[in-house]
């Protein structure tokens, strides 16, 4: 069983060294809650947590998961796509976990060209040292895309304003997730 190369725990230390001085934390894809609450229960007193997710299931599993945190989060239902629309703060730490809700309908997957106008609404918005962490999935034809179009995005993004970061496992499938950091520097 992996440990310290799991994509999940390296994405959660990242998460941990910027919950230290986040205030505005958004999960982009709250999906069962999991994220959300591992934020909820790591983040400053002052911080306050967005939970955005456009499918009423997913957002249902995410306040039951989150109860005892609520007074600490807003549930929004609706596309990580409007996060720029929605929070007018600057973004300390935003979290994606992009693909389809663990358990539901698989055909309900985050879509490349949504995905990538939240991101690129997140990057404006994104406060200097703030953290923005994408899990991709590319195991499914959604998820591949994604992939290929966020690469492309992040490549390109200028390093004297950001410092980006890809994790993969190298000796896995090509299906395995990775995971981006991406850090404003200035």
């Amino acid at each position: 069983m992996q440990t310290s190369s799991n994509m999940l725990t390296i994405a959660q230390g990242a998460w941990l060294h910027a919950l230290k001085t986040a205030r505005v934390i958004v999960d982009a894809t709250s999906g069962a809650g999991k994220d959300t609450l591992f934020l909820a229960q790591n983040k400053q007193d002052d911080a306050h947590i967005y939970a955005f997710d456009v499918q009423p299931t997913a957002m249902l599993q995410t306040k039951n998961t989150t109860r005892e945190f609520s007074g600490d989060i807003t549930y929004i239902l609706d596309s990580h796509e409007n996060i720029g629309q929605t929070v007018e703060s600057k973004l300390d730490l935003v979290v994606f976990n992009l693909g389809y809700l663990p358990g539901g309908d698989h055909s309900i997957t985050t879509v490349p060209e949504v995905t990538v106008k939240a991101v690129e609404s997140v990057l404006k918005n994104l406060a200097v040292n703030g953290l923005l962490s994408i899990m991709v999935y590319p195991g499914h034809p959604s998820g591949k895309e994604e992939g290929v179009h966020l690469m492309i995005l992040l490549e390109e993004l200028p390093k004297e304003d950001y410092s980006v970061v890809k994790c993969q496992l190298t000796n896995h499938d090509e299906t395995a997730p990775y995971l981006y950091l991406v850090e404003k520097v200035r």
